[in-house]
């Protein structure tokens, strides 16, 4: 074994330690790592820094960064709250009914939109819905996060890992999900059957309270409904070209950000704000990972 192979084992194997741990923010450890590998690497002979950049699958990047600003547009609209209380009304206060409308609502937006946000966003209506309806709020946030990840497994565009993956093997939007999909249906049943099994004596409501819940207006969540409706349109439109992209021979990330870019023309946000929603930390965390890798 040489010592540049021991110097690179050394670096890569200590940042994985130091990620898995949470010892530190996972960004300024993979920065660090790729920082050091590409450092030393020039020092040795054995990696330097325009290695480094080929390395760099700006595709994926590019494709995280659409996807993120689009979200970005759409967060501060109330849109992710409008759909958690539509879907409370169109449960009429029936428990399972309500945690399997709150759990679809969750599934679809973490196939194309970060999983993390979706749950952050609708969890604290989640909650207020529950308060109201009397019940125990844990069945249905825990049915959240389950359905968000299984949700995000389900499409190319879903979750980061996925970009990679897809990226890596060649797959196209299609492949992608028609290899993910049956496995992603059965772990939806699965993990709802299980949470109506375990929860089974926290989902009983009152008459009263069902009441209660079909007198909330969704309307009075929407703050913004010009932009929700234009940024839903663009979003439409980059789905629709994800299915065709193969067909195109367009890479998913030209859409992502062509996406984007129409959006912040059309919505015109304040984009000091807008990027500050921008989750900065995963973008520098697969960058430099890349780069270490």
């Amino acid at each position: 074994m040489t010592a540049s192979m021991i110097v690179s084992s050394v670096i890569f194997v200590v940042a994985l330690i130091l990620i898995f741990t949470e010892k530190m923010n996972r960004g300024i450890t993979a920065f660090a790592g790729a920082a050091l590998m590409v450092g030393a690497g020039t020092a040795m002979g054995f990696y330097s820094q325009d290695q480094a950049i080929e390395a760099i699958d700006f595709n994926t990047l590019g494709l995280l960064f659409g996807m993120m600003a689009l979200v970005a547009l759409l967060e501060p609209t109330g849109f992710f709250e409008y759909l958690a209380i539509w879907a409370a009304r169109f449960s009429k206060g029936q428990p399972v009914r309500l945690m399997v409308l709150l759990g679809t609502v969750t599934t679809v937006l973490s196939m194309f939109l970060d999983n993390v946000t979706t749950v952050v966003l609708i969890a604290p209506v989640t909650v207020l819905i529950s308060e109201i309806l009397g019940v125990n709020p844990v069945p249905y946030l825990m049915a959240e996060a389950l359905l968000s990840n299984t949700g995000g497994v389900a499409t190319l565009v879903g979750d980061p890992p996925n970009v990679v993956i897809a990226s890596a093997a060649g797959f196209s939007f299609n492949d992608f999900l028609s290899n993910s999909l049956p496995i992603v249906l059965v772990a939806w049943f699965a993990a709802l059957f299980l949470l109506r099994f375990l929860f089974r004596h926290d989902l009983m409501v009152t008459p009263a309270n069902k009441d209660a819940v079909l007198q909330l207006d969704p309307n009075e969540a929407l703050h913004d409904r010009k932009t929700t409706q234009r940024v839903l349109i663009v979003l439409g439109i980059a789905i629709f070209f994800f299915f065709v992209h193969h067909n195109l021979h367009i890479q998913p990330s030209l859409i992502a950000m062509g996406a984007a870019a129409v959006g912040l023309v059309w919505v015109q946000p304040d984009l000091h704000k807008m990027l500050q929603r921008i989750e900065w930390n995963v973008l520098i965390f697969f960058g430099a990972l890349f780069a270490m890798v």
